[in-house]
């Protein structure tokens, strides 16, 4: 609407949801009489003349800049429920606000409303202050996979064990965000364990020889436990794959890679990945269905129902001094608060007798008493020791199955960039931050795995809600939560306080988590053309394929015989992968039979490495090398260096380089004859 004088909108409703610049410069435009719910995508309506907006509605919400710039405006009369974004109604003349302040609700991130942005850091001695709400996210992915990683590998009855790989958990992951913000895309973001590796550490270990009965034999030779062979395995093969992670971002080869992968193969893959993670969270739920189930319905209790309550908390930022601000506890930390509240129910439980104290009864491990001792035996700092559990083996099997997560994780890497940028006022990345952001993550996956903590890292882009609502984007921030990780996982005893939370919590909060994969997942196949029955199908068979497929191979691994051994161990590790198979059945089927852009999802495509940064967020160059970006520019050779930030996309071989100089004699010198052409299709030629 902006400069569109003489506009009234509606006279009643509660909300309204208008998209950015929608009806920008159409006056007198009129709108459907009747509707429950608008909504109103970018641009639609624009040049259209003579609309007006409908008088009855039940949903408005302003969005960023809508109403910039437009005179003469008047808001409805209906105060039940309305809210604004952030600078929606600032500066606009003959603007009425609402006369309540409940009324008004903050919704996105204003870049010009950041107190601090990404070059801007606040006072150092609120750093802390900032970066533990922060550091405060990754404990609960860190814990998830510390328990998974030791029920994988037999050691779910030693709680030391726990403890460790939940150190280890916390110290890579902010070794891991540390090198990402200072080294890789340059982003201020958080890093976590990635979960999705527990599906290639028990594909890996499902061969028979992993079994407790043929490494007897390993056992009664050196010494050696278990659960550390195994663990030995999964750090090779970590490491490997993460060496491939980080020689394919160095040679930019992601961009390549992107021209085959649509949403016809990504959705399918996140979906099975949920389902298929949901499926590890069932055992620890069933040794207490009943705390479990609390455990859920308190996430949805602060989730859901308690969203929008903010309390009072004292604050210091801008130009005041002390002020109070209204802090959305239970929308940012739902998942911390309903895990406090389910240990402390667990341990009155506990003290009272109530849960059963003998080990052999349903229920028992519901107890916050059973790992104690591990608290107690826990040293107050644990240095984490490259090889510490003996020297890593490698596989071929196992190598493969690390490298098809990873490259799950791969394709995911330049929208999970673009959100973050978008969420912290940077402009979009471009080729040279991502291609360096996913070698970097090759790096750190390497460390990980040299170090035990056989879980690569993921971006968390929970980081963002906390942005919302501190407004603080800072990169010095983020580097301080890096640090506070870290020192997380050096404290041995901070680890060993985590690790008494029951199995029944962890499970019901991890179901609830892995639901969410599930959702995403299936929100993203919004973008094909569900009316298609060459989508349809092509979803209904990755699916099916995905969720049925590899639980047949692991039930008859001999099976498959190509008459090569190591060959069959790699075909039934990647069948018995739940996303490889969605994926390449998704990608070849998508790939391979006919159909348009539109149809499959693509033309929503578009280059935004061209994006610039708001003046007042960024006032250089936010992916830039610290100290050596001025030493590349001046080095004609990096161009051709896919992480530089001078590396040039543009470059062309020279028979390119003559059509872009002189197209028309190009164009003389190559003729081309056309047969057939269909005056119907997409593609024109000129």
């Amino acid at each position: 609407m902006d400069g569109c004088p003489n506009r009234q909108e509606s006279t009643s409703g509660d909300h309204r949801v208008y998209g950015e610049q929608i009806m920008d410069g159409c006056p007198n435009r009129q709108e459907p009489t009747s509707g429950d719910h608008r909504v109103y995508g970018e641009q639609i309506i624009d040049g259209c003349p003579n609309r007006q907006e409908p008088t009855s509605v039940d949903h408005r919400v302003y969005g960023e800049q809508i109403i910039d710039g437009c005179p003469n405006r008047q808001e409805p009369t209906s105060e039940e429920v309305m809210a604004y974004a952030e600078q929606v109604m600032d500066g606009r003349p003959n603007h009425i606000e609402p006369t309540s302040e409940d009324q008004i609700v903050e919704m996105d991130i204003s870049h010009s409303k950041l107190l601090y942005t990404i070059d801007k850091p606040p006072p150092p001695a609120f750093w802390p202050i900032y970066g533990i709400q922060q550091a405060l996210l990754g404990i609960t992915g860190a814990l998830s996979a510390a328990v998974l990683i030791t029920n994988r590998i037999g050691a779910d009855d030693l709680p030391e064990v726990r403890s460790e790989m939940l150190s280890l958990c916390l110290f890579t992951s902010g070794l891991a965000s540390l090198l990402q913000i200072c080294f890789g895309c340059r982003l201020p973001l958080v890093q976590g364990p990635n979960t999705a590796f527990i599906i290639a550490i028990t594909a890996t270990l499902s061969d028979p020889k992993w079994s407790d009965e043929s490494l007897q034999e390993h056992v009664d030779g050196n010494g050696t436990s278990t659960w550390k062979i195994r663990l030995r395995e999964i750090q090779g093969n970590l490491m490997l794959a993460s060496g491939t992670q980080f020689f394919l971002g160095v040679c930019g080869i992601l961009g390549f890679i992107m021209k085959f992968i649509g949403p016809l193969t990504v959705a399918p893959c996140v979906t099975t990945l949920g389902v298929t993670l949901c499926g590890y969270m069932i055992p620890l739920c069933e040794q207490h269905w009943g705390i479990a189930s609390m455990s859920i319905l308190l996430i949805l209790l602060f989730s859901l129902f308690l969203v929008k309550v903010k309390l009072p908390l004292p604050a210091f930022s801008g130009g005041k001094t002390c002020h109070v601000i209204r802090y959305p506890l239970f929308q940012l930390n739902s998942i911390l608060l309903a895990m406090a509240v389910s240990f402390l129910v667990c341990h009155v439980l506990t003290v009272t007798d109530t849960l059963p104290s003998n080990s052999t009864i349903h229920g028992h491990l519901a107890r916050t008493d059973v790992r104690v001792s591990a608290l107690h035996d826990a040293d107050w700092f644990y240095i984490p020791l490259p090889f510490q559990y003996g020297p890593p083996a490698i596989s071929s099997s196992g190598y493969v199955s690390m490298l098809t997560i990873m490259m799950i994780a791969v394709i995911q890497l330049p929208g999970v960039y673009q959100t973050v940028a978008l969420g912290t006022g940077a402009p979009p990345p471009p080729s040279h931050a991502i291609n360096r952001g996913m070698a970097v993550d090759g790096l750190s996956g390497a460390v990980s795995g040299m170090l035990g903590g056989v879980c690569a890292s993921v971006v968390y882009v929970q980081s963002l809600g906390v942005i919302a609502v501190t407004k603080v984007a800072s990169r010095a921030v983020f580097v301080t939560a890096a640090f506070l990780t870290i020192v997380m996982g050096f404290i041995g005893k901070f680890g060993a306080v985590f690790s008494l939370i029951p199995d029944p919590v962890i499970g019901g909060f991890g179901l609830m988590t892995m639901g969410m994969i599930i959702a995403v997942g299936v929100s993203m196949f919004r973008l094909v053309n569900l009316s298609s029955s060459r989508n349809l199908m092509i979803i209904g068979l990755s699916l099916a394929l995905g969720l049925l497929l590899p639980a047949w191979v692991t039930k008859n691994d001999n099976s498959i015989n190509t008459g090569i051994k190591e060959l069959d161990k790699v075909i039934v590790i990647l069948l018995s992968t739940p996303m490889f198979v969605s994926s390449f059945v998704g990608c070849t089927l998508d790939n391979l039979a006919p159909g348009t852009r539109e149809e499959r999802g693509l033309s929503t495509r578009c280059d935004k490495s061209s994006g610039t940064a708001l003046p007042d967020v960024c006032t250089d160059d936010p992916y830039k090398l610290p100290y050596i970006s001025s030493l590349l520019s001046k080095l004609s050779c990096c161009v051709f260096l896919p992480i530089s930030p001078t590396y040039n996309t543009g470059i062309s071989c020279k028979p390119c380089q003559r059509r872009e100089r002189n197209p028309s004699q190009f164009a003389a010198d190559n003729p081309v004859v056309l047969t057939d052409v269909d005056a119907g299709t997409e593609d024109r030629v000129s």
